[in-house]
């Protein structure tokens, strides 16, 4: 259990260092904005792997559309969100947040209840790392240690406070790929059983279409590089119906060119991005 925290930081790391060196671009080139994502990251990997993407190194490997997939996911997540706010939320609940800082730097989620759900081990690192820059702390924001192995996401959740009557987004990024099915649908259970009628899920997953096609390397190679190992995927074509067996509806899928169209534009049309994780949104009821 322990090994498994060990792996999710070492994914929540190489997540935060994309974010990080998104930051050392110019302002008027950036997609997303994270001035807090250093705090995780070692200042020497950071410098040495902007020299690398300077210098063309990480375009060549084929990392580089694969840094430019996350950064996109990332931001695409944080308009989804802002939108979500912004139309009545009640609380948020971050699943597998690992080192994800929304809950610091978007406004429009200040006020709300936020919920950040995962491995205490990888909690412990977070806050710590925020300490280091003073990151203020929302008055509502709450840690939920869980155990996903032994502990029941639900009783940890009420007992931090959670309300299963009133609308929720649940934030679920980057952690889809690495379940078992089981655990697909043991976290979609809780959302579809545990959460108000209109809530909202979103998450990113793994086209299975591209995992079979020319993206297939390319996505395994970057996970592997973070320990990972992608376990989970489904094909574009049946996200809708796989969602509304499990109690979903108004089910909204982004694919790669949708996801880029609004970031990869002016100064950053020519960045490479990679295809085969896509973005989902679906309402409880």
């Amino acid at each position: 259990m322990l090994k498994k925290a060990r792996l999710t930081m070492s994914t929540a790391r190489g997540v935060a260092l994309v974010r990080a060196m998104e930051m050392a671009r110019p302002e008027a080139e950036r997609i997303s904005s994270d001035p807090y994502a250093k705090a995780f990251v070692n200042p020497v990997n950071l410098e040495g792997t902007r020299l690398l993407s300077a210098a063309g190194v990480l375009r060549l490997i084929g990392v580089e559309p694969m840094i430019n997939l996350a950064i996109v996911r990332e931001q695409y997540i944080h308009d989804l969100i802002v939108a979500e706010a912004r139309a009545g939320l009640d609380q948020i609940v971050i699943l597998g947040a690992g080192f994800d800082t929304r809950a610091y730097r978007i406004p429009e989620i200040a006020a709300l209840p936020v919920f950040e759900v995962d491995h205490p081990v990888t909690q412990a690192e977070k806050q710590a790392a925020l300490r280091k820059v003073s990151a203020p702390l929302p008055v509502k924001h709450r840690f939920v240690g869980v155990d996903f192995e032994t502990d029941d996401l639900g009783e940890r959740l009420r007992t931090a406070g959670y309300r299963e009557d009133v609308r929720t987004l649940f934030v679920w990024q980057g952690v889809s790929m690495y379940l078992t099915a089981t655990g697909i649908d043991r976290t979609l259970a809780f959302v579809a059983e545990h959460s108000a009628k209109n809530s909202v899920v979103v998450f990113d997953y793994v086209d299975t279409r591209e995992l079979e096609g020319g993206e297939a390397a390319m996505i395994r190679f970057f996970t592997g590089m973070m320990g990972e190992k992608v376990t989970f995927g489904i094909a574009q074509n049946e996200i809708v119906q796989f969602l509304e067996a499990r109690g979903f509806t108004r089910v909204r899928n982004a694919h790669g060119a949708e996801m880029a169209r609004p970031y990869l534009i002016g100064a950053n049309a020519r960045r490479p991005m990679a295809r085969g994780v896509n973005i989902v949104a679906a309402i409880v009821g």
